[in-house]
């Protein structure tokens, strides 16, 4: 695994309202284990802090994570976002959603990597029902030098994190560089539909299985 010596926190993102699920998603058990659990386990092995944001914290005691609530409700993925780089104790993070089980640390480490004197570090995936690349928004870097930034795009309303990317200095990792780590793109596979979630509970079966 590469690896640098800059600290990193991980922040987890746990705001979404699991509207296609029908229920709380980041607790469901996946395995032997509730879903949120197999992020922290891969979050916890590449980063020195790790956080969650969440404005339900009293739902989530039992995991013993540092926890907070979004410092300006409503405003989605970049409020979380934006949350977890104020708190931080460290100028690098790695932001990630509850609902990705699949994250591979490889691929996590690799792109701490990559920062440099970049803002943010995103990796783009080519999704073929649209004909085109994606960037990721989690499972991507980003330092505090981004809050400034995020601060003057939330007063203005602005919540798209795509739009984040024209007002920074962002490396993008295309899907040849990132697949050296993660050849099945597993780090991005995240979990809206009870489908996806059959999915994910039939992989990781089936690694426990291979591993065990």
């Amino acid at each position: 695994m590469e690896t640098t010596n800059v600290p990193v926190t991980g922040v987890i993102l746990a705001g979404g309202r699991s509207r296609r699920m029908g229920q709380n998603k980041a607790l469901m058990p996946l395995g032997d284990e509730p879903l949120i659990a197999h992020v922290i386990r891969q979050m916890e092995s590449v980063t020195d802090e790790l956080l969650l944001i969440t404005n339900e914290p009293e739902l989530y005691t039992a995991l013993k994570l540092p926890m907070y609530r979004d410092i300006l409700p409503d405003t989605g993925a970049l409020g979380g976002i934006y949350t977890g780089l104020t708190y931080a104790a460290n100028r690098t993070v790695i932001c990630v959603g509850c609902d990705m089980p699949l994250l591979q640390p490889n691929l996590l480490s690799h792109l701490t990597t990559l920062l440099d004197n970049y803002d943010a570090v995103v990796p783009c995936v080519e999704v073929e029902e649209r004909s085109a690349n994606v960037l990721q928004t989690l499972a991507a870097i980003y330092t505090k030098r981004c809050l400034p930034i995020i601060d003057r795009m939330l007063a203005g309303g602005e919540l798209r994190v795509h739009a984040l990317y024209d007002r920074i200095d962002t490396r993008i990792v295309q899907p040849q560089e990132w697949r050296r780590f993660d050849p099945r793109g597993l780090s991005f596979f995240n979990i809206n539909t009870p489908e996806d979630f059959e999915i994910a509970n039939r992989y990781i079966g089936e690694n426990y299985h291979v591993n065990s």
